[in-house]
């Protein structure tokens, strides 16, 4: 069974979250967090209900008996008198002894274990602590979120996610935090341990960080009605839906889903073998939900797997990212990438740290990209990283510049992906446009030979 990305699994669980509608798309995206240190007032939780502590400092100070008590609290004396046969099973109150002519002079008093948890009691006062939260600069407040997995604005920029908005501004204050929701969030985080009484001050750090988050991109059959899901730590989240619905939803990101791009056609006889889409994806939908539902499975040495038979298929666009990774970290012989435009999200140096270790592996290297004359929408700092690692391989990596390609294209090894979907920068285009994409894979060693082939001719003619 195929191991399937984190955004293949995201769309088989959520691809039916919005009825009538299609998942077209989803989006690395990053959400505003500031980092903050709340210095608090707190005090450890008491292990005793309130009435419980007070029979039990009461007694301490030799209120003698239940009427005595439920009249100093203002209770009923059955509520006391429960308390108390609870104290005595507890092992925490007994009885004097009566004196000598006064059988009914019994008092009440405690034990030793009820002294130490009286003593304890008293023993515990708030203190001044520094509280580390989360806080969620498009909800406007402290959430449970893992401070390890932020990561700076910088980075996300760079990366091409798309940065959601802060609508509470850069600064937070201490009117932006209450000791409600800190001991909230305490509390979902499984934290009962401590109270916060009063949140004193709060500093915050000065480096910009940002939180990673997923944006599910729903649309009608006429591409005209757009809808968001925020997936945030795996799981949707409606309020953050709700505050980009507030804000003008999909068109206030800049976000537009367009008609279909039209595939491209195989021959007669490869279309009328190719298993289309609906069934390509009811299939893989069953093998992703066994992989959500199973523990994960020992690795599986080399020899122990089982050929790959022949396939002609139709692919997805959630599959096509994976078939990338496939290439890169599996391909044993060759490698051929077509792609009309190369984005920095797509090289980055996990991509060329996978693509090098083909190459020390002996792998054949071809990537190629140019659409026309205009390199507009190309990033040229990809292109030179690139370029630089076919230096340093000159006789396994072939990198070209086309003077026009249409053709989006990846070869490796038995497989042949012909597609509408665009290889070197599908991530960190400025548009926002999207459209469900949709290819054709084969896997058959004589097809692809002779794909193969037709491609590195046209490499030669057209590469400069």
């Amino acid at each position: 069974m195929p191991t399937f990305s984190p955004d293949s699994l995201l769309a088989v669980r959520f691809h039916n979250a919005r009825p009538g509608l299609e998942l077209a798309a989803i989006i690395d995206a990053a959400l505003p967090i500031a980092l903050i240190t709340a210095d608090v007032l707190a005090q450890d939780r008491k292990r005793l209900a309130l009435l419980d502590e007070f029979v039990l400092r009461l007694v301490n100070n030799k209120v003698p008996s239940e009427t005595a008590i439920a009249g100093m609290l203002g209770l009923p004396e059955r509520m006391v008198s429960q308390t108390v046969a609870d104290h005595f099973s507890a092992d925490n109150l007994t009885y004097t002894l009566p004196a000598p002519g006064q059988p009914d002079a019994r008092t009440l008093r405690l034990t030793a274990r009820g002294e130490q948890t009286a003593r304890e009691m008293a023993a515990i006062t708030p203190v001044r602590v520094d509280q580390p939260v989360v806080y969620d600069q498009l909800l406007g407040k402290v959430r449970p979120y893992d401070r390890r997995t932020v990561v700076p604005r910088g980075q996300a920029e760079e990366s091409g996610m798309l940065m959601l908005p802060a609508v509470h501004g850069a600064l937070v204050e201490i009117g932006d935090i209450s000791a409600g929701d800190i001991n909230a969030l305490l509390r979902e985080r499984g934290n009962t341990d401590r109270e916060v009484l009063q949140v004193r001050g709060v500093t915050q750090a000065k480096a910009r960080r940002v939180m990673p988050a997923k944006v599910l991109v729903y649309a009608d059959p006429d591409r005209t009605d757009i809808q968001l899901g925020v997936v945030v730590d795996g799981e949707l989240s409606h309020h953050h839906e709700i505050t980009l619905i507030g804000l003008g939803g999909a068109a206030s990101l800049g976000i537009a889903v367009e008609p279909a791009a039209e595939r491209p056609v195989l021959e007669p006889e490869l279309e009328k073998a190719r298993v289309a889409l609906p069934d390509v994806t009811q299939q893989r939908a069953e093998q992703a939900a066994l992989q959500l539902a199973s523990t994960p499975a020992a690795p599986v040495a080399p020899a122990e797997l089982d050929p790959q038979h022949d396939e002609i298929r139709a692919i997805g666009v959630f599959e096509h990212p994976e078939l990338l990774d496939d290439a890169l970290t599996q391909a044993r012989h060759r490698l051929l990438i077509i792609s009309p435009w190369i984005k920095n999200a797509i090289v980055t140096t996990e991509f060329l740290g996978k693509l090098e270790s083909r190459l020390t592996r002996g792998v054949r290297v071809h990537i190629a990209y140019g659409y026309d004359d205009s390199d507009a929408k190309t990033d040229q700092a990809a292109v030179r990283k690139l370029a630089n690692l076919a230096a340093r391989y000159p006789a396994k990596f072939t990198f070209s510049r086309l003077k026009s390609t249409h053709a989006k294209v990846l070869v490796y090894d038995d497989v042949w992906v012909t597609t509408s979907f665009n290889w070197l920068s599908f991530r960190g285009a400025r548009d926002r446009t999207y459209r469900m994409e949709e290819g054709s894979l084969v896997r058959n060693r004589q097809i692809t030979d002779t794909q193969y082939a037709r491609y590195i001719e046209l490499i030669d003619q057209q590469g400069w």
